[in-house]
C-alpha cells in the first residue's frame, strides 16, 4: 500500500514543483471550486493522472512577513485552539498548519503510519478563496471570544489577505458513510484505526485537536484523518500559555475520539434520536448511563464492548465540549492536569522550501 502511495507521491511532487507560480496559479484558477469552509478553499486537480486535493489557506501579511514562523504571531488566546465554538475560530496561522503537515508526510512516508494524507507540495500564490459565511460577520465571532482584541485583529487581517498558501495533497476517498452503515460488524476495527491514528500523532508530538468524522476520509481497508489547520506541538515556537497548553492537553486526541466514537454508537446503535431542533440531552444522558455501566442489553457484544471501553471518557468530554458550544470560554478540558511551567521552547520543525516532498527527504 505505502509503495503505491509512494509512487503517485513522487510522480505528484515532481510535476507541480516543475510549474512556476504562473502556472500552479492558472491550474487552480480553471479548477472547480469543490469547497469554502472556514479554513480555505478546495478543488481537486488532475496532475499528470494523478488526482490531487489542493487547499488554499488565506495567509495575511504579517504571516509572509515572518516565512515559516510557528509563532502565534497575534497572541491569540489558548481558547481558539479549540474546534467545539459554535462560531469557528481564528485559526493560528498557515505556517502551522504547514508544519503539522510536514510531520505527518515524513511519518507517513517513514512507514510509522497508513492514516494521513501526504503532502505533495506546497506553495505561497497570489489569490484567496472567499471569505468563509461562518465569518463574514466579524463582530459576532469576536463577541463569542469575548472581544478580545487579537481575535479581532487576526479576523480584519485574514479579510484583508490577498494570497494563499496552498497545499497540494495526496486525494482520499470520502466512503466514510460506507464504513460506518453496520456498526456491529465494523465497530472494532474503526476504533483501532481510529486511535492508531491517534497514537501516531502522540508519537510525532502533533495534537490534531479537530478529530470529528467530518475530518475522516475511508476506503475499504483504511481510515485516515485529515485537517490539520487547528493542530499544534510542542515543537512549535510556542508562548509560556501555549506550552502550558499542550502539556495539559497531551490526551486530548484520544479523549476526543473516545466521545465521537461513543456518541455516534449512541445514535446509531442505541437508537437515541437526534433532534432537528438542537439539543443532545437525550444522547449524552445515554451516554451517561453507559459510562456507569448500564449499558442497554440489546446492542450487539461488540457495540457493547466498546462503549464499556470509552463510555467514561465520552461523558466527560461531552459535558466539556458542550460548555464550550455554549460559549463558556473558562471551561477546562476533563484531562488537563495543574498548569505547570513548560520546558525551554524547543525548535519548531524545520520547514523545506516549495520543493516536492521525496521519499528521503
Amino acid at each position: 500500500m505505502l509503495s503505491t502511495r509512494r509512487a503517485r507521491h513522487d510522480l505528484a511532487s515532481t510535476s507541480l514543483a516543475a510549474r512556476d507560480d504562473d502556472e500552479l496559479s492558472a491550474f487552480l484558477r480553471d479548477a472547480p471550486t469543490s469547497g469554502v469552509g472556514v479554513g480555505g478553499g478546495t478543488c481537486v486537480l488532475d496532475v499528470d493522472g494523478i488526482t490531487v486535493f489542493a487547499k488554499r489557506v488565506p495567509i495575511t501579511d504579517r504571516e509572509l512577513a515572518h516565512p515559516h514562523s510557528t509563532t502565534n504571531l497575534f497572541d491569540l488566546p489558548t481558547f481558539c485552539q479549540y474546534g467545539m465554538h459554535r462560531l469557528a475560530g481564528p485559526g493560528f496561522g498557515a505556517w502551522r498548519e504547514l508544519a503539522a503537515n510536514v510531520t505527518v508526510t515524513e511519518g507517513v512516508l517513514g512507514g510509522e503510519s497508513e492514516s494521513f494524507a501526504l503532502l505533495h507540495h506546497w506553495r505561497v500564490l497570489p489569490g484567496r478563496p472567499p471569505v468563509a459565511p461562518e465569518h463574514q460577520d466579524i463582530e459576532a465571532v469576536v463577541a463569542q471570544f469575548g472581544g478580545d482584541p487579537a481575535v479581532r485583529t487576526r479576523f480584519e487581517e485574514l479579510a484583508d489577505a490577498t494570497s494563499s498558501l496552498v497545499l497540494f495533497l495526496e486525494h482520499l476517498p470520502d466512503r466514510l458513510v460506507e464504513r460506518l452503515e453496520n456498526p456491529a460488524e465494523s465497530v472494532e476495527t474503526f476504533e483501532r484505526q481510529l486511535f492508531e491514528a491517534v497514537a501516531f500523532l502522540r508519537r510525532r508530538e502533533v495534537l490534531h485537536l479537530d478529530g470529528h468524522f467530518g475530518n475522516l476520509r475511508a476506503d475499504d481497508d483504511q481510515i485516515y484523518l485529515v485537517d490539520l489547520g487547528l493542530a499544534t506541538s510542542p515543537r512549535f515556537d510556542l508562548s509560556d500559555a501555549e506550552r502550558d497548553f499542550v502539556a495539559d492537553h497531551v490526551d486530548h486526541d484520544a479523549d476526543y475520539a473516545a466521545m465521537r466514537l461513543v456518541n455516534w454508537l449512541v445514535t446509531t446503535v442505541c437508537d437515541v434520536p437526534l433532534p432537528a431542533s438542537g439539543g443532545l440531552a437525550a444522547r449524552n444522558a445515554t451516554v451517561r448511563r453507559c459510562a456507569s455501566g448500564d449499558i442497554p442489553p440489546e446492542v450487539p457484544v461488540a457495540v457493547a464492548r466498546v462503549l464499556a471501553r470509552h463510555a467514561p471518557t465520552a461523558a466527560r468530554m461531552n459535558d466539556f465540549c458542550w460548555r464550550l458550544f455554549d460559549g463558556d470560554l473558562q471551561a477546562r478540558y476533563p484531562g488537563a492536569v495543574p498548569t505547570r511551567s513548560g520546558p525551554a521552547r524547543t525548535p519548531s520543525p524545520s520547514l523545506p522550501s516549495p520543493q516536492p516532498l521525496g521519499g528521503q527527504e
